[in-house]
């Protein structure tokens, strides 16, 4: 039996005027996600606890079947896990983004997602001209990078820079101990970036420029039990995002290699399918992780959030479901960690549809609930714990 677990991140939202008061998965849900649905029973999943007032992406360490309050820590330590830099018991792993700054304000978190080798270059710069040796850069691409402050303290507060968007700078700085030496960093970052060639060239053209770091999403590597052990199978992980590869190496899955797998717009949805079937020729179970909907709603774009629903309708699974019975029996879970409204531009926790199906199962012809926002209100089965979701897969629907 083959397992396949598809997390679409984000992929949650409100009803849209422009879309004739449906929401994007409602308007963009095509012919092969209809076609699972129709195969599978649905339910709904609270992802995080109903009290979260964290990081709404730690639904994702609960979909991966760990309590988040125990588990989740930071997105840091997870891109860092990703990147395969060791964090020791004492060091802290930031996500760093490059922000676009007009000095006094934060207007663009992104800095105009800026190709991934322009991010890995001043990343190096940043690394070879501050040169502080307890305060390191590593290379992500693109603007996602990684601080690792070795020995560092705890009780730092960081605010995301999609919160501080539109905002003045210093009213989101780090707080809490040391956190004057993490803004000295932030200030020394935007003098030696200025005249970068690569943000000079960005100017010409009237394009954002990288300005500055943002570090935020602070924290200590957690210690996760082997996916295997945990669940007595081994697998793989197809994704793009750095936080889901770290997460995945953690806990002992194979992160596969996949061109054209960039955790953002423009990723590559049937390399992302391929490289599912060929994990799955080695393994039995393979999660994959698709980012394109959050992005798109944290940029507050409608259009491409539902573009890359029917995208990933059409590239995605249209790939997948046509070669994945082929290998094997299987299961399939389909499931969204968390909503992320256009509108406000923001991710936020709750009730989250899900899917099941499997080639052995029959069709579902009655009672009939979509996958969709309307799973939330209108599903029977329901699942109070994200972290135990996956159970779900291997088990079999109740």
């Amino acid at each position: 039996m083959k397992y396949v677990f598809v997390i679409l991140d984000g992929a949650v939202d409100g009803a849209l005027r422009e879309l004739e008061n449906k929401t994007p998965l409602m308007a963009a849900t095509g012919e092969h996600l209809t076609a699972l649905r129709r195969k599978s029973r649905v339910g709904a999943v609270l992802t995080l606890p109903q009290a979260w007032s964290g990081d709404p992406e730690a639904a994702l360490t609960a979909l991966f079947g760990y309590e988040p309050r125990e588990h989740f820590t930071g997105r840091g330590p997870l891109d860092a896990a990703a990147l395969q830099i060791d964090l020791d018991r004492a060091d802290i792993g930031f996500r760093l983004h490059f922000v676009h700054t007009d000095g006094s304000q934060l207007l663009d978190p992104t800095a105009g997602q800026f190709p991934a080798a322009d991010g890995r270059e001043l990343a190096r710069h940043l690394e070879e001209t501050l040169r502080i040796r307890t305060l390191q850069f590593f290379p992500g691409s693109g603007y996602r990078h990684v601080l690792v402050w070795r020995d560092g303290p705890d009780g730092l507060q960081c605010t995301s820079p999609y919160v501080a968007h539109g905002d003045p700078l210093r009213a989101h700085f780090p707080t809490g101990d040391r956190a004057e030496r993490l803004a000295g960093v932030m200030w020394d970052s935007a003098e030696v970036l200025a005249e970068h060639p690569i943000n000079r060239r960005r100017r010409d053209e009237g394009k954002p420029t990288a300005d500055m770091v943002w570090p935020w999403s602070p924290g200590r590597s957690p210690q996760l039990q082997p996916f295997g052990v945990r669940h007595g199978i081994g697998g793989a992980c197809v994704a793009g995002s750095q936080m889901v590869k770290g997460l995945a190496r953690l806990t002992g899955l194979r992160v596969m290699d996949v061109p054209g797998a960039t955790g953002s717009l423009d990723t590559d949805y049937v390399m992302k399918a391929r490289a599912t079937l060929t994990a799955l020729q080695e393994f039995n179970f393979c999660l994959v992780h698709i980012e394109a909907p959050n992005e798109a709603g944290l940029a507050g774009d409608w259009e491409a959030k539902t573009d890359a629903i029917r995208r990933i309708d059409e590239r995605f699974f249209g790939t997948l479901l046509d070669r994945l019975g082929l290998l094997d029996n299987f299961r399939i879970l389909v499931t969204v960690d968390h909503a992320t409204y256009v509108q406000e531009r923001k991710a936020v926790p709750g009730w989250m549809p899900f899917m099941v199906a499997g080639n052995l199962e029959p069709p579902q012809t009655r009672g009939i609930v979509p996958f969709d926002e309307r799973a939330v209100e209108d599903a029977e089965w329901r699942l109070d714990h994200g972290y135990k979701l996956l159970d779900q897969l291997f088990a079999g629907a109740p």
